[in-house]
């Protein structure tokens, strides 16, 4: 039993980690390549600040963008990532 249950929490705590570090461009880079939505590059040349990224993120009426339009702090974090200042 033990042998069980010691791996199977330690793959419950990656998970919950991983899932935590997960938030920002992480989380955009899914629809954000190219295809679906413009990827990264694509955002890049179009917004110069992340001011610019964030407020076009909270403005579009594309419905995929709803579920992350009022969490800012994922916003900031994506626009971070990809290189927004």
């Amino acid at each position: 039993m033990k042998k069980i249950l010691l791996p199977a929490l330690a793959a419950c705590a990656l998970f919950v980690f991983s899932s935590v570090a997960s938030a920002g461009w992480n989380t955009c880079v899914a629809c954000h390549n190219g295809t679906t939505a413009p990827n990264k590059e694509s955002l890049l040349a179009k917004h110069k600040t992340a001011a610019s990224f964030i407020k076009a993120a909270k403005e579009t009426q594309n419905p995929l963008m709803k579920s992350i339009q009022k969490d800012e702090s994922s916003l900031k974090d994506a626009a971070k990532e990809i290189g927004l200042k």
